[in-house]
């Protein structure tokens, strides 16, 4: 067997380089895995990308050098975030290696290497101390975005009509469901201050993701988010990497912001990443805004998006 393995921080063609898988690791050997190998004369790591039986016959079998270790049994890119690193390095033009430093933290790929990781999952309780009442509108709005087929919804809701309450109502229906729920926001202070109003109904167990946060807590949250234990996420543009096992929903509040535009290579847009995840694995994906954007409003016409309107002003 072989394999196609990304190194850390390397520069090289599309696919990363091929290495032979030993025959005592064929039966541990997983997508995601990060490994140990020669780079030249030089010991480094990267991850395993793809997995095959054999190679071209132009290749020359004796060349290839062999994977020397499996730092780790687990599996840190799986499933549809394999499809999307693959989606991002193609669609933003971005050599793969760089597009795989937006999937692990620096931290817990520095642990992974010295064998230094250990798994310390949280148990995330959730509570309601506060009941959320919705208005007969957003209760119609809310019941209309769980029934409505297509996956893709366009929120147009005005400012001041409530569009929060309806975060935490679908925030509440899908922990019910033992699910896990992305709620995305453009700014680390409107992050803080729409946490704060969440922690009302479901506790201090929250996970809020956005540049404040040290690389040690992130490599915590990566491994809790992995579990599938923590299940509700706030955070900026950036949480949309972390390994989500069982995702429900995906919430975009203010989609027309442009910061869910990257200016940094990838420079990659938060609305297109997002929309990818929904197709790759299926969970339900709300964009809301009291001024949508254009490319979403022309979504919503041609019927890529489902359009839903919230004109009524709420009143507490």
């Amino acid at each position: 067997m072989f394999g196609y393995v990304i190194p850390f921080g390397k520069s090289f063609d599309e696919f990363g380089f091929t290495y032979e898988i030993p025959k005592n690791f064929e039966k541990d050997i997983k997508i995601g895995q990060i490994v140990k190998i020669f780079l030249g004369e030089k010991e480094t790591f990267g991850v395993i990308y793809e997995i095959f039986e054999d190679v071209p016959e132009k290749i020359e079998k004796s060349k290839i050098k062999k994977i020397e270790e499996i730092t780790n049994q687990k599996s840190f890119i799986n499933g549809y975030r394999i499809e999307l690193l693959k989606f991002i390095s193609k669609n933003y033009f971005s050599p793969i290696h760089n597009s795989l430093n937006l999937f692990l933290p620096k931290n817990l790929v520095e642990k992974v290497k010295k064998g230094k990781l250990k798994e310390k999952i949280k148990e995330y309780k959730y509570f309601s101390e506060k009941k959320n009442s919705l208005t007969t509108a957003q209760q119609s709005l809310f019941k209309e975005i769980i029934k409505e087929e297509n996956k893709k919804i366009l929120l147009f809701g005005v400012t001041g009509s409530g569009k929060t309450e309806i975060y935490i109502k679908l925030l509440e229906k899908y922990l019910k469901e033992g699910k896990q729920s992305l709620l995305l926001i453009p700014e680390i202070v409107l992050t803080n201050q729409i946490a704060s109003r969440l922690e009302n109904f479901f506790g201090k167990n929250l996970i809020i993701l956005n540049s404040t946060v040290s690389e040690a807590k992130k490599t915590e949250y990566f491994l809790d988010i992995a579990s599938g234990k923590a299940k509700i996420v706030i955070g900026t543009r950036s949480a949309l990497f972390y390994p989500f096992s069982d995702l429900g929903i995906i919430i975009i509040d203010e989609e027309h912001d442009n910061s869910y535009i990257s200016d940094q290579t990838p420079r990659y847009n938060a609305i297109e990443i997002a929309n990818k995840i929904s197709d790759l694995n299926g969970c339900k994906l709300l964009l809301a805004s009291g001024t949508p954007s254009v490319n979403s409003m022309y979504k919503a016409i041609n019927g890529d998006y489902k359009l839903l309107n919230l004109f009524e002003k709420f009143k507490k």
